[in-house]
């Protein structure tokens, strides 16, 4: 008879709320259980013995908590599994963005961006010759129309610039044509400039980041002309949300503005945001990634991990969560009674995502614009061409890869964290972070689970 063993990937989270009682989640078969502390300790040491009924073992043997296979099974399984997720997602999740222009009206003191404004390239903006050949260069990188993604977002600098009101109509006009809706990354300031493009077939979704309440924001993300912000932004919110497109609203939070979170989720409920269903507001952590933010910003104070997690779980229901979206998945597993999904990456810059700029640039991602370095080709009248060197540096990697993934048991639920992140800063930061927040929100998400059901 083969031998029985616990198997490597069962991560068993207390229930704080529910006395003996702990969830199961499998890492690789997807597996969500509620489990007596009993249970867990028959499952734990069913190598010593196996004393479980046949039905009951063949239950947790289809679960995935008991298994035949080695450790060393176990783990090239996984990594198998991860290069076919990958492998999926480099055919499924195309995702392409476009700078419209480097240059931007505001001056916020933690932008990643943070270079001169004043030189020449932060004047480049979008041209009607640039969009068509952009667009002939997404054909290019993805030929076949069945696979098409549906969404261009639109970028900066800041995408909706008054001033450059002609080209976003061209940019949107022209992708219409062609199938495409679009999301745009915005301040927010001029969005009054372009409701015409506001509509589910055209611009259909906004994020705005407003950083706390008026006198904090007002602080923070600054015109360049030195004009307040907060207000005019928030009308436009109102505004867009009558045109019918989703708005989610960022706040960058760190240790002096993240108490103003529930305050600002007041400010826009007396508003009359929420009786809009596409109106969300989350909560983004601040991070000292960048040298110019920590070494020149005196207005920030940035928040550990574990003590941002704490207060996001604290957070109302008015709130979605900068979690990678780990509470949905796992709270539908709850609801629906089905199998946790996987990723073996962490965001489409590890497939198939493309940042095309105005000057001809094409980028892994939008954290890396403007960085030489990380070109990973350019698109041209004449077509396109790549940096074999960046390309494999982001797209060929996935959990199964890298070292501290291929053997965790949280791997395809964490996919490893940001690739750019990892770069700048390496792992540890991510997994403890991961950690702290997975427990966290397993507990909320049962405790949400137990209010409605």
């Amino acid at each position: 008879m083969e031998t029985l063993r616990t198997s490597s990937y069962m991560i068993p989270v207390r229930l704080e709320k529910e006395a003996g009682k702990y969830m199961l989640i499998h890492g690789y078969t997807g597996a969500v259980d509620i489990v007596s502390e009993e249970l867990l300790a028959k499952i734990k040491s069913v190598s010593s013995g196996n004393n479980f009924s046949e039905s009951t073992l063949q239950t947790l043997l289809k679960r995935g908590y008991v298994t035949t296979k080695t450790q060393a099974e176990e783990y090239a399984y996984v990594a198998r599994m991860a290069k076919a997720l990958h492998r999926k997602n480099d055919i499924l999740n195309t995702s392409f963005t476009w700078v419209v222009t480097y240059n931007c009206n505001f001056r916020c003191p933690y932008c990643f961006e943070g270079r001169d404004k004043k030189d020449g390239k932060h004047r480049f903006v979008f041209t009607k010759e640039q969009v068509d050949i952009a667009y002939k260069a997404q054909d290019i990188i993805q030929p076949c129309k069945r696979l098409h993604t549906s969404v261009i977002t639109l970028y900066g600098g800041e995408p909706l610039l008054a001033e450059n009101k002609d080209i976003v109509n061209y940019i949107v006009e022209e992708g219409q044509k062609r199938g495409y809706t679009f999301k745009a990354i915005t301040n927010g300031y001029e969005i009054d400039r372009f409701l015409n493009l506001l509509s589910p077939d055209g611009i259909h979704k906004l994020q705005i980041t407003i950083d706390g309440t008026k006198e904090t924001h007002d602080r923070r993300r600054k015109h360049y002309k030195g004009y307040e912000t907060f207000d005019r932004i928030v009308e436009n919110i109102g505004l867009a949300l009558q045109r019918g497109i989703r708005i989610v609203v960022r706040m960058n939070s760190d240790e002096r503005n993240i108490e103003q979170f529930a305050e600002l989720g007041n400010i826009f409920e007396q508003k009359g945001f929420f009786n809009y269903p596409e109106f969300y507001i989350y909560s983004a952590r601040l991070r000292d990634y960048y040298d110019h933010i920590s070494s020149e910003t005196k207005d920030l104070s940035f928040i550990p991990p574990s003590s941002f997690t704490t207060k996001q779980i604290q957070f109302s229901s008015m709130a979605f969560r900068q979690d990678s979206g780990m509470y949905k998945k796992i709270y539908d597993a709850l609801v629906n009674k089905h199998p946790m999904p996987f990723n073996s990456i962490s965001c489409t810059a590890q497939a198939g995502g493309y940042v095309f700029d105005p000057i001809g640039n094409i980028y892994p991602c939008w954290e890396v614009v403007g960085q030489k370095e990380n070109i990973k080709g350019v698109y041209s009248k004449e077509g396109v061409w790549w940096n074999n060197d960046v390309l494999n540096k982001w797209q060929n990697t996935d959990i199964s890869q890298k070292e501290p993934c291929r053997h965790c048991k949280y791997a395809l639920i964490c996919g490893g964290g940001c690739p750019y992140h990892r770069q700048l800063k390496g792992y540890k930061l991510h997994c403890i972070m991961f950690k702290e927040a997975f427990d966290m929100i397993i507990n909320k998400a049962y405790a949400e689970l137990n209010k409605h059901y």
